[in-house]
């Protein structure tokens, strides 16, 4: 991950105006950002904590298609 390059992300999306957090999850989609640039950069964008924007990020609509993947990945790190 290239935080340089996300950080010059959030600011390119904010120059364009873009602060509804939907839309903002939805453009990194649309940008093929994988979640963890995603989370990463709306954190920028939202003034959230890392935390606070995965969580964000695992309820919005324009990535709910990827919570089974998400939730198979996590199932296994609680077994142990």
């Amino acid at each position: 991950m290239d935080r340089g390059a996300l950080d010059a992300l959030a600011s390119k999306v904010a120059a364009e105006g873009i602060t509804e957090q939907e839309e903002i999850f939805r453009k990194l989609r649309e940008l093929g950002m994988s979640p963890i640039e995603a989370i990463y950069t709306a954190s920028r964008l939202l003034g959230l904590s890392l935390p606070e924007a995965k969580t964000a990020l695992y309820e919005s609509p324009s990535w709910r298609d990827q919570q089974a993947g998400w939730q198979e990945m996590q199932s296994p790190l609680g077994d142990g």
